[in-house]
C-alpha cells in the first residue's frame, strides 16, 4: 500500500473517471502505515506475553527485534554516510537523529528529507516510531503481566492518545507533528495489542463474529470522510478534529477488525491473505518498505521522463516508472534479505524463549516469521 502510494504519485485529476479512480486508490495506500503499526502491536505485545515466564525476558527480546531490524536499517546509514563525500550529501543535523531513531522529532524535516537529490529518507518516521514503542512497551507489559489488566491498560492508553491528538488540534499544533508523534500515534499500536490479548481470552470467538461487520463500518466512515472532506483536513476546527483526531483511531480499530477478519477460519480475508502473492511480499515487506523509496526518485525522474519521450503518454510514463521501481525494491529487499539480513536472523537461535506459553488454537503463522515486524 505505501509504495504503490509513493510509487505511483502523480496528478490524476486530469485523467478519466477510472484514471483518477486508480490514482486515488493508490493515493490511498498512505494507510498502510497505520495498518503495519497495527499488526506490530498485535504481534508484538503477544511475544511479549507468552514469554513473560522466561528470566531473560528483557535481553532476549531486545537482541531478537536487533537482529531483524538492525542491520538492514544501519547498514543503509553507514553505506550513505561513507557515499557523503561523493554525492555531496547534505544531512543538516538528521543523521544523528537517525542513529538514535529519533528523526521523528524534526516532523516537518523528516517528512520530505532527502540528504541528496536522488536519496530520500522521509519514511524513516514510521521507524522511529516502531523502535520508541519497542522502548516502552515491554516494561509495561512486564510488571502488569495480567491479560486484564494489560487490556485495560491499552484501551486506557489508546484513549489518551486521543484525547492527546484533540487537545493538540484545539491548540494549533501542525498535522504533520502530530502525524509523526509516538504518542499521538499509541492507540494504533496498543488497540493492537488489544487484539493480541482478546486472541488469548475466552472473548475471541464472539471478536471473530464482529470483526467483518467492524472492519466493514470503519471502511464506510473513512469513504464517506473522503467523499465529502477530501483526504486533507481544511482550515475548519471540525475538519481537523476529524483528520488530526478521530480518523487515526477509526482507521486502528477497522485495521484490528481486519486482522481479526483475517484469522477467522475459512473467511474471505483468510483466504486473501494466505495467498502466496501476499506471503511471498510480507516475508520481505520490510526491506521493500526500507529500499523502496531509495529508488524512489532515480525511476520517476529518469523512466518517467523517458517513456514518456517514446510514448507520449502521461499514463504509460507513470505506470511504467512505478511498476520499475516497485519491481527493484522487490528484487533489492529479496537479495538483502537472503544475502545479508538471514545471516544475523540465525543468530537468533541464541536468543530462543524458555517455556513459552502453547499457542492459541486459532495460531495461523509463528509471529516471529512476519518480517515485517
Amino acid at each position: 500500500m505505501v509504495v504503490l502510494s509513493h510509487g505511483f504519485e502523480s496528478n490524476y485529476q486530469t485523467g478519466g473517471l477510472i484514471v483518477r479512480f486508480i490514482g486515488n486508490l493508490f493515493y490511498y495506500g498512505l494507510f498502510g502505515v497505520d495498518l503495519f503499526f497495527v499488526l506490530s502491536g498485535f504481534l508484538i505485545t503477544g511475544i511479549l506475553f507468552d514469554s513473560l515466564a522466561d528470566p531473560s525476558f528483557f535481553s532476549k527480546f531486545y537482541a531478537r527485534r536487533f537482529l531483524r531490524i538492525a542491520p538492514l536499517y544501519y547498514t543503509v546509514l553507514v553505506v550513505l554516510f561513507l557515499l557523503t563525500p561523493l554525492l555531496h550529501l547534505q544531512w543538516n543535523g538528521m543523521g544523528w537523529l537517525l542513529l538514535g531513531y529519533l528523526q521523528n522529532l524534526r516532523p516537518s524535516q523528516i517528512s520530505t528529507f532527502q540528504p541528496g537529490p536522488q536519496i530520500g529518507l522521509f519514511h524513516f518516521w514510521s521507524l522511529a516510531v516502531e523502535e520508541q514503542f519497542y522502548l516502552v512497551w515491554p516494561t509495561l507489559v512486564f510488571f502488569i503481566r495480567g491479560k486484564k489488566p494489560l487490556f485495560i491498560t491499552t484501551l486506557l492508553i489508546s484513549g489518551a492518545a486521543l484525547l492527546l491528538r484533540i487537545v493538540l488540534v484545539f491548540h494549533g499544533t501542525p498535522t504533520l507533528d502530530i502525524h509523526v508523534n509516538t504518542l499521538c500515534r499509541a492507540d494504533s499500536l496498543l488497540l493492537g495489542g488489544s487484539l493480541a490479548l482478546a486472541y488469548r481470552s475466552h472473548y475471541w470467538p464472539r471478536v471473530l463474529q464482529l470483526a467483518p461487520f467492524g472492519f466493514l463500518s470503519a471502511a464506510f466512515i473513512i469513504v464517506f470522510s473522503i467523499r465529502f472532506l477530501g483526504m486533507h483536513s481544511v482550515s475548519s476546527l471540525a475538519s481537523m478534529l476529524w483528520f488530526d483526531g478521530f480518523r487515526y483511531t477509526v482507521l486502528a480499530l477497522g485495521f484490528a477488525c481486519l486482522l481479526a477478519w483475517a484469522l477467522r477460519p475459512q473467511s474471505v480475508a483468510r483466504w486473501v491473505f494466505e495467498s502466496a502473492p501476499l506471503r511471498f511480499l510480507g516475508k520481505y515487506s520490510y526491506g521493500i518498505y526500507v529500499l523502496h523509496v531509495l529508488f524512489l526518485s532515480f525511476c520517476v525522474k529518469y523512466f518517467r521522463a523517458t517513456i514518456l519521450t517514446l510514448t507520449h503518454s502521461k499514463l504509460l510514463a507513470v505506470v511504467g516508472a512505478g511498476t520499475t521501481s516497485l519491481a527493484i525494491s522487490i528484487v533489492a529487499a529479496y537479495l538483502s534479505y537472503n544475502l545479508f539480513e538471514k545471516k544475523f536472523l540465525r543468530l537468533k537461535r541464541y536468543f530462543d524463549y524458555q517455556s513459552p506459553a502453547p499457542p492459541p488454537a486459532n495460531t495461523v503463522a509463528d509471529p516471529e516469521a512476519i518480517s515485517a515486524v
